[in-house]
């Protein structure tokens, strides 16, 4: 590929980065085709489950990879969370920077206080209803779903406004947000109704992609992949000698720590400019 058919072609800018799952287990593959291998006759399935936990392992200790959107808070209030989500790394409102005059970012208060219960249907004596199968009939009855967080600005705050009883140490700024991970969605407060916000989140490393050849890991972990899977592997055969499984637990345990250090991406010139 030319520099030309490189640039023009989005779809490998920055893939030099990376490799895929599919490249890896090959390279585990062929290591077991040596007679003397503790991997010869593993399945290509085994090193895949065992390939994915590291990955899941790797991206929750090591990688720093944040993805991102940015979407239009809907009149309900609801954002649905992607399916690859983990946990949320900050959630912004999109505001204009008054010197520059262009977008920028700021982050939102999440508020634990609303409301997000599942009520449960009840006759007028207060028993539960339940359905023709026994299950508790249940209902969106005064949480947020049914009725979104109204959320009073800092200017409504004073002796006699509407907020006049509001603890002012809570308020927010530029809004707030709850996440409900049982449902995979995010609620706003009622402020944040037609604005653009950012949402930042952390996934598995696996992000839902169904072949090896889309699942990727950056080149700075391959090798301690590589090192996890092989002790996976041997971890549990009786045929494999203790001491080999303590040297591959010490290999694998020595390059996630160089792993780490590398990920920190430290700049000596930056820890210079606070000095």
């Amino acid at each position: 590929m030319t520099d030309q058919e490189f640039i023009l072609n989005k779809e490998e800018h920055g893939a030099y980065q990376y490799v895929s799952l599919k490249e890896v287990i090959d390279n585990m593959l062929l290591e077991g085709f040596d007679d003397d291998s503790y991997l010869k006759n593993t399945s290509r399935y085994r090193l895949l489950q065992y390939a994915k936990q590291g990955i899941r392992k790797l991206t929750r200790n090591v990688a720093s990879d944040i993805l991102a959107f940015e979407i239009t808070v809907p009149d309900n209030l609801v954002v649905v969370l992607p399916r690859e989500y983990v946990n949320w790394v900050r959630v912004s409102i999109v505001v204009v920077d008054p010197v520059t005059n262009g977008n920028m970012l700021q982050p939102l208060n999440e508020n634990r206080n609303i409301q997000t219960a599942i009520g449960y249907l009840q006759d007028h004596k207060g028993d539960i209803l339940f359905d023709n199968k026994g299950m508790i009939l249940k209902s969106d009855s005064s949480n947020a779903y049914a009725n979104g967080y109204k959320r009073y600005k800092v200017s409504d705050i004073g002796s006699c406004g509407p907020g006049r009883f509001i603890d002012t140490s809570k308020v927010s700024k530029y809004g707030e947000f709850v996440i409900d991970e049982r449902k995979g969605v995010m609620l706003f407060s009622s402020d944040l109704m037609d604005k653009e916000v950012v949402i930042e989140y952390v996934s598995d490393g696996l992000q839902g992609k169904l072949t090896d050849e889309e699942i990727t890991i950056h080149k700075d972990l391959q090798e301690t992949l590589e090192n996890w899977i092989y002790y996976s592997c041997i971890e549990r055969r009786r045929n494999v000698p203790a001491n080999e499984k303590q040297r591959a637990l010490l290999r694998y345990k020595t390059t996630l720590h160089d792993a780490k250090i590398d990920r920190l991406n430290l700049k000596l010139y930056e820890i210079s400019r606070h000095f």
